[in-house]
């Protein structure tokens, strides 16, 4: 995991907590070993393909997971909208009477 979070260049920042320090620490301790010995680490374990597996796993679950949230968000704020956008219809046609024969657009912003 290490070798993973050094890939994403993480720098110190003014603002951090202290997850984000053991992760900055996790990188420094794993980019000073050779990438030799990392991969020999990877040759001779019985379990490394599954363990890459599982990572894999890992971070598409959490993709679904966040997308899904934004999904969530995303139609909220158009049913949001389209109630606002009925508000105003229904406010306009008491204020100007019945509607006319052709359609009105009423513009939120």
């Amino acid at each position: 995991m290490g070798r993973v979070l050094e890939k994403l260049q993480l720098d110190s920042t003014p603002i951090k907590t202290k997850g984000y320090e053991t992760l900055l620490k996790l990188v420094e301790n794993t980019s000073g070993d050779s990438f030799d010995l990392y991969y020999e680490m990877f040759m001779y374990n019985v379990i490394a393909m599954e363990q890459l597996e599982r990572m894999e796993f890992a971070f598409e679950s959490l993709k679904k997971k966040l997308f899904g949230r934004l999904h969530g968000v995303l139609r909220k704020e158009l049913f949001e909208n389209s109630e606002k956008l009925k508000v105003l219809q229904e406010k306009s046609v008491k204020q100007n009477g019945a509607l006319s024969s052709h359609r009105e657009t009423v513009k939120i912003r």
